[in-house]
């Protein structure tokens, strides 16, 4: 019996991995050939108003998958006998002499770097696109919160398009493992 519980909590890790896998990519895709082309096309007030909405909202998703991500990954290593939770924690084919070790190495990183890029995002980024405007502030200074939020948006619009980039490579590398992997 326990090895019928092993296969089917791989099996859930592997399922649910997967599926944050491809939310977040799909959310990515969404956001960047639905989303984008779709405010280019309404004014500008009723576009920053449905560019908050859906960014707030994809930021949940985006952290969820992330979150889900890392943990269902910890939890297939540890069930296929590749992580410990003791020294030295990998075991074969996990280490980095193997192709495997290096691509899930290279896989963690590229991870690291969505998780740096959503931190820009949400805590840099998102409160100056989101900050209102006083009404006692004089044209220029509207000027210059107005070009700081158009610089922050900018930035956004490339970290999303990074984001998808890695996002798609990390899936690749991942669909690589099953050859022992890329590097």
């Amino acid at each position: 019996m326990p090895d019928d519980l092993t296969t089917w909590l791989h099996i859930l890790y592997g399922f649910t991995h997967d599926i944050a896998i491809a939310v977040y990519i799909g959310g990515a895709v969404a956001m960047e050939f639905i989303l984008g082309p779709a405010q280019a096309s309404i004014p500008p007030a009723q576009a920053q108003v449905m560019g908050q909405k859906t960014a707030d909202r994809f930021l949940w998703l985006v952290w969820g998958a992330l979150g889900t991500i890392l943990v269902t990954g910890v939890l297939r290593l540890e069930r296929l006998e590749m992580l410990t939770w003791s020294w030295p924690f990998f075991e074969t084919p996990l280490v980095l002499s193997d192709s495997y070790g290096r691509t899930m190495l290279a896989m963690f990183l590229l991870w690291c770097v969505l998780v740096v890029n959503g931190a820009l995002i949400t805590f840099v980024f998102r409160p100056r696109l989101a900050g209102k405007l006083n009404t006692k502030i004089t044209a220029a200074q509207v000027a210059a919160a107005q070009g700081a939020k158009l610089q922050a948006a900018n930035w956004v619009q490339r970290l999303t398009r990074i984001d998808l980039g890695v996002a798609l490579v990390i899936a690749l590398m991942g669909a690589s493992l099953k050859w022992g992997g890329l590097i």
